[in-house]
């Protein structure tokens, strides 16, 4: 009888079991499909920014994901989904401005989690200015102009937002305008844009990207760059100090994130990703002719950014004197 047969035996027994182990951890693993949930509408800003960078990994990985909106009380409903979700890198999600800076100050209902502790932030793909913009069809052509019809007739003036950067944004215009007017809230920016365009509100603050292609059918006019420069796309547009406003320079992110505590494989294989197609000249351009600066930042520089930006927003809300709803 061979002795050694029955340790050669569970040796390779072990040999298998830890093949087993490690297929397992593959991700993603075969057949397996990664919900991306957005809690925004599709045609918003950051359900395209989304879509082209996730594009670019499906086809270069074969990846399945799939993109699920579901829109509602300042991208809350999608946000909280993803905070609710197992952390095994199956439900991810678009982190912004909108969902980790300012939305945490303005729902009562995004106090259920935590937007800076109760995540993985995992990269930041781009960055992207916030301008106000007035309805072509309404004659107000000028900041200048909409401040004064503001102050002259303030329960005609409204404005919408479909975001958490753009209620902080327009509350905070407004605020530096010494002008109080109602602000209008819908379930994203396109409805809200919308509106605009049909003359149901008198302005909206909104990201670049929203609103470019309008702008330049001249179907929407571009009043104000709210930053400390002007914008390298909208060039003709003043920023807030230039219109005697003083210091809103707020700026807008949008990154890709998972629920806390995703496992470090996972982490690794979106840092990859998000690096790789954040390199490739069609996804830059494509997002640039959106409004969009490609800014790629990853792992803890990217953690430490989001709470940098957390504490920024809330003072500007703050100031602002908006309570959450």
């Amino acid at each position: 009888m061979n002795i050694r047969h029955p340790l050669k035996t569970a040796l390779a027994a072990a040999a298998l079991l830890a093949a087993a182990g490690a297929s397992a951890q593959a991700y993603p693993a075969p057949g397996k499909t990664i919900r991306f949930v957005i809690g925004f509408p599709a045609g918003s800003t950051i359900d395209n920014v989304s879509r082209v960078v996730l594009d670019n990994i499906r086809t270069r990985t074969g990846a399945t994901i799939i993109i699920d909106n579901k829109p509602g009380a300042l991208g809350v409903l999608g946000v909280e989904t993803v905070a609710k979700a197992p952390p095994d890198g199956y439900t991810m999600m678009p982190a912004s401005s909108a969902t980790h800076s300012s939305g945490p100050y303005l729902s009562k209902a995004a106090q259920r989690f935590d937007a800076v502790n109760g995540f993985t932030h995992v990269g930041r793909v781009v960055r992207f200015d916030v301008v106000v913009v007035t309805g072509a069809a309404q004659g107000l052509q000028t900041a200048g102009q909409l401040i004064a019809a503001a102050k002259a007739n303030p329960t005609a003036v409204s404005y919408g937002y479909g975001s958490g950067t753009g209620q902080v944004v327009a509350a905070a215009f407004s605020r530096a305008a010494k002008i109080q007017v109602l602000g209008v809230p819908y379930k994203g920016q396109p409805p809200a844009l919308t509106d605009l365009i049909g003359g149901q509100v008198s302005f909206v603050a909104a990201d670049l990207g929203a609103v470019l292609s309008q702008v330049r059918a001249k179907n929407l006019t571009a009043v104000a760059v709210v930053s400390n420069k002007r914008s390298t796309i909208l060039s003709d547009v003043p920023t807030a100090r230039e219109l005697g406003l003083g210091e809103l320079n707020l700026t807008g992110w949008i990154g890709m994130a998972g629920p806390a505590k995703l496992p470090p494989e996972v982490v690794q294989w979106w840092n990859t990703q998000i690096s790789t197609a954040m390199a490739a000249p069609e996804v830059i351009e494509r997002l640039r002719n959106m409004g969009m600066e490609p800014d790629l930042l990853n792992g803890e520089p990217f953690q430490r950014f989001v709470k940098e930006q957390y504490d920024a927003w809330g003072q500007q809300i703050r100031e602002a004197g908006i309570q959450p709803e």
